[in-house]
């Protein structure tokens, strides 16, 4: 609703024949078709109006070629873009349809929502898995030497003998 009565203001400011974007839009493609050469393909033809098909504007191309024919460019941009237009669809307001057979929309403090589920990428598993939170990680201690954190295959220390 804000929205709309903000278009409505917005575009009673107007004094472009074309809304603000779309008469950008021209004004540009009409700068850029001065550097290009047109030819003709057959009498008045012109091979470069494809993208006036999709959104009603001429492009530069199409800009360069109605330029050479002497017409005016803004016969050929769609009404639709016009400021008459668009003032004409935010002219009235548009009023919300009253729904008396559906329930209310849940609050957003009554929604519980659970985070998504992930799954398991591929890949190699891991060589050591994860202990829990509370849980200590086990510590070696090599008999003969009576020292933390080795093995027999790693330990440089002579052994202990106590005699």
């Amino acid at each position: 609703m804000e929205m709309a009565a903000k278009r409505k203001i917005d575009a009673a400011l107007w004094d472009t024949s074309y809304c603000p974007k779309v008469q950008t839009f021209i004004e540009r493609n009409l700068q850029e078709r001065r550097s290009l050469t047109i030819r003709h393909s057959d009498g008045i033809k012109f091979e470069v109006i494809e993208s006036m098909k999709m959104y009603a504007i001429p492009c530069k191309h199409a800009c360069a070629a109605i330029g050479n024919n002497k017409e005016v460019v803004s016969q050929y941009v769609s009404t639709f873009y016009s400021t008459e237009v668009y003032r004409a669809a935010y002219e009235t307001n548009i009023q919300r349809i009253p729904t008396f057979d559906t329930p209310d929309l849940p609050q957003p403090s009554d929604v519980l929502i659970k985070p998504p589920t992930t799954k398991r990428l591929p890949e190699r598993p891991r060589n050591r898995r994860i202990h829990s939170r509370g849980e200590v990680e086990h510590t070696y201690i090599y008999s003969r030497c009576k020292q933390i954190g080795h093995n027999r295959r790693t330990c440089s220390n002579p052994p202990h003998n106590p005699e």
